[in-house]
């Protein structure tokens, strides 16, 4: 039996998943963005996986309730486990639920969906089925499909968040504007010194009477030049990784 994946305020089972935590989720959940949620704050983990994601912003934000969607059967599993065990276990909730499929009126609107989605949308894809499945690739999870689809789930004020390649982000602003959001947050992230891997974005919707606000920038470069974790990354992490 694998061992667990022990963080400072909860521990991370994963015998029965494909698709492992890594470091785009870590930093995903620890991202200390800077618009604020509401007291009681709804928030929706899509693709949840074994809910690292959703652990994270239970840990962060003490009054909301998270739910997470996820459709891999291992991943299920191992999340409501995950979830059990976890100080958080009254706030977090573990659903069986395509994303693409979800019906508004079943759901309270949410003030936050987050997601660590599948990059996997060119080329060949996985052999694996489980793990195709896992990465929601089929049914078309994506960066894109988040952008065009997810104001349906959210509230009046709602936001969307999500981490995906760099080089998406020109495809994501275009997508944004047809789809009537605009980017307010943007987190640059460099695996080493000028090399970039990441982006972490954060958007809001763009509204007629709403001021112009420039996008708050910053970047993150997660290993110094000798490849050791930078200082910046670990203070990142620094709430969660023991």
């Amino acid at each position: 039996m694998d061992k667990p994946f022990y963080l400072k305020q909860f521990a991370l089972h994963q015998e029965n998943t494909v698709q492992r935590v890594g470091t785009d989720a870590l930093l995903l959940g620890a991202w200390p963005f800077v618009r604020t949620l509401p007291e009681k704050a709804h928030i929706l983990d899509v693709g949840a996986g074994t809910g690292i994601v959703s652990l994270m912003m239970a840990q962060r934000f003490s009054d909301a309730v998270v739910e997470a969607w996820e459709v891999e059967e291992g991943a299920l599993k191992d999340a409501a486990t995950n979830f059990a065990a976890s100080p958080f276990a009254d706030r977090l909730r573990i659903h069986s639920q395509d994303y693409l499929h979800a019906k508004q009126e079943d759901w309270h609107p949410f003030d936050l969906i987050i997601s660590n989605p599948p990059y996997y949308t060119e080329g060949i894809l996985p052999d694996d089925a489980r793990l195709c499945l896992a990465r929601h690739v089929a049914e078309g999870l994506s960066p894109e499909n988040l952008l065009r689809t997810a104001a349906r789930l959210l509230a009046p004020r709602g936001a969307l968040a999500f981490i995906s390649p760099a080089g998406s982000l020109p495809s994501l602003r275009r997508i944004a504007v047809e789809s009537g959001w605009r980017l307010s947050e943007l987190v640059t992230i460099y695996s080493k010194p000028g090399e970039v891997k990441r982006t972490l974005t954060l958007w809001c919707r763009l509204t007629d009477t709403a001021e112009y606000t420039p996008t708050y920038s910053l970047d993150l470069t997660l290993q110094d030049a000798t490849g050791a974790p930078s200082a910046e990354y670990k203070a990142w992490v620094g709430d969660f990784l023991l």
